[in-house]
């Protein structure tokens, strides 16, 4: 038996004796009871993985170790104050453990998290510290994921590590560092209520030279009025702002940007009736971005001044009874429209990755590949970037920015089905779209996307007693041009999941997932400076490749947010233009995760 197959059940025999909840002391002794006190809750993770490579590159690689080794003993203790019935104050602290570390070698203890939320007055509510903070999809969001359509429940529980590393609630809410204020207001006449939000935030600190400090500020006004007429008709209205800036006074710095973006939306309820209903819905709105300078006598001077406007307007609708939506919108991004907090991607592709970063005798970088997506936190970021951030065009090239991608025009459609009690949940959402201004040339790309997925419970189905569903999902993508042969540009990326979830015992589940992309053609993408101006033109961006990622695993459910799961991962990526650089990465892992 190989030592790390003996440490693994080593550690699994004592993860199996571990105990599955805690007592928050302090806290009341029923949830009936109500006042101040102190409670305890929080988060721990033991993990174990190791990783091998192997394959065509390892034929003539006499560098690269062949398996690596790694894990983690995690625990986020959230201690939760209320001195009285209207403040809430909370902190995590962090202890960690390397896999490897003994009596304290390798352990690191910080304070994750710290907030403070309350209620003046029974009416303006307030939070200090760390918060979550999401307005539109043009001015603060953060945009869905690369590589991900419908998820398999397999590859869950690492994508949840990820989730809980990089504060991401699954409301495409960024972490922010500061204060927010919001209250509500309701009428008898003409508006049924009022909500205003607002808040600001450091992203970035001075290092005291020429990095100024960063912040970010704005906020919401949300008006609802009372339903009129016969055809029950209400209007919802809100202006929203995100204004990003450098604080010149800060240290010696001498330069700095601004950007904001005013937007605003609407949502136009024109008919509710019992069997259908249909809205009116969009956004618009203007961005605008700078780049000053200050001399040591305070006046400042703007380097770079450029603003640009968007619009998304359409129509949905609803059929209560089969609950089957439809939509369709038309999109005009401005090809200089900017949003910092809205366009910054979850993954930094010029980061290195954690396993296996370059491989081979020369040391070659080693493209981000789906395992890495769907494993490796250390490419994940919450951060709000300084420019447009690389993309990778394999998995994401229509809108990479999500929907705040600018240089886009056209024409996105939706279809959801989602019966309350039936065995199926399906939707398909599509883009066809142009790009307003060629880039480096007159000719215009076109864009195509479809994106479906299903969620279907196979239990309801055949009458089977214990849980047993199946996922679905696929993204087709396809990017073309026409003009001269050195202009041309035509690439094709399919994205298939599928997931099986059974329950073969009580709280004992089996899981198998599967992730397939293919990727063809060539496409030119651009090195932007100054925001989402166009620097220059590389190579072209070639590619014909293919990778597939296979697992299966067991969980066992002790209690809700108290789970252990054993897998075994394989994935394989081949190039058919570079046959001998194919190579296959393995994994096995044991994560025991407990929320309490």
């Amino acid at each position: 038996m190989r030592p790390l197959t003996r440490s693994c059940l080593l550690i699994l025999a004592l993860l199996l004796s571990a105990p599955t909840g805690v007592q928050a002391q302090g806290a009341p002794d029923s949830e009936d009871e109500e006042g101040p006190g102190i409670t305890f809750n929080g988060l721990g993770r033991s993990l174990i993985q190791q990783t091998d490579l192997s394959g065509t590159l390892l034929d003539s690689d006499t560098t690269t170790v062949e398996a690596l080794a790694d894990g983690e003993f995690l625990l986020d203790l959230a201690v939760n104050a209320q001195p009285n019935d209207v403040t809430e104050v909370q902190g995590i602290i962090r202890v960690r453990n390397e896999f490897g570390g003994f009596f304290g070698s390798g352990v690191s203890i910080e304070v994750r998290e710290l907030w403070a939320r309350g209620v003046i007055a029974n009416v303006l509510r307030y939070r200090l510290g760390d918060m979550d903070v999401g307005l539109t999809p043009y001015t603060l969001h953060l945009p869905e994921e690369d590589g991900v359509v419908n998820e398999p429940e397999l590859f869950r529980p690492q994508k949840d590590i990820i989730y809980h590393e990089e504060f991401y609630t699954g409301r495409n809410e960024r972490r922010l560092q500061g204060a927010k204020l919001d209250f509500g207001l309701t009428f008898d006449r003409a508006l049924d209520a009022l909500d205003v939000k607002s808040f600001v935030a450091r992203l970035r600190t001075t290092d005291f030279t020429t990095t100024p400090n960063r912040f970010i500020g704005g906020g919401r006004v949300a008006a609802t009025s009372l339903p009129f007429g016969a055809s029950q008709t209400q209007a919802r209205l809100g202006a929203n702002l995100a204004y990003t800036w450098d604080d010149l006074d800060s240290g010696e710095a001498n330069a700095g940007i601004r950007n904001a973006v005013l937007t605003f939306d609407t949502d136009l309820t024109v008919l509710d009736r019992e069997a259908f209903d249909l809205h009116v819905i969009g956004e618009a709105g203007r961005s605008m971005v700078q780049r000053k300078t200050a001399d040591e006598d305070a006046e400042t001077e703007t380097l770079f001044d450029e603003s640009d406007t968007f619009v998304e307007i359409g129509v949905t609708t609803t059929l209560k009874g089969p609950s089957l939506g439809a939509s369709v919108l038309f999109v005009d991004v401005g090809p200089d429209f900017y949003s910092s907090a809205a366009q910054s991607k979850r993954v930094d592709y010029t980061r290195a990755k954690s396993f296996y970063n370059r491989i081979g005798n020369d040391r070659d970088l080693r493209r981000v590949s789906l395992f890495d997506l769907s494993r490796d936190r250390g490419l994940y970021t919450f951060r709000i970037a300084n420019a447009l951030m690389t993309y990778d065009p394999r998995y994401g090239n229509v809108l990479p920015y999500g929907r705040a991608t600018p240089n886009r025009r056209g024409v996105r459609l939706g279809l959801t089905y989602a019966p309350e009690d039936g065995p199926l949940d399906a939707a398909l959402d599509a883009a066809v779209l142009r790009e307003i201004r060629g880039q480096g040339t007159t000719e215009l790309k076109d864009f195509l996307l479809v994106r479906a997925e299903a969620d279907l419970a196979v239990d309801q189905l055949i009458g089977w007693q214990r849980p047993l569903g199946v996922t679905l999902g696929t993204q087709i993508e396809n990017t073309s041009r026409g003009g001269e042969p050195v202009e041309e540009v035509d690439l094709t990326s399919v994205l298939v999941e599928a997931g099986l979830t059974a329950e073969v015992y009580d709280q004992l589940d089996v899981l198998v997932g599967a992730k397939v992309r293919t990727s063809s053609g060539r496409d030119y993408v651009p090195d932007i400076e100054d925001f989402n101006e166009v620097r220059d033109f590389p190579a072209p961006f070639v590619t014909d490749d293919q990778e597939s990622l296979l697992g299966a695993g067991i969980r066992y459910r002790f209690k809700e947010g108290v789970y252990l799961t054993l897998q075994a991962q394989r994935f394989a990526y081949g190039d058919d233009a570079t046959p001998d650089d194919d190579y296959r990465l393995g994994q096995l892992y044991a994560l025991y995760s407990m929320s309490f």
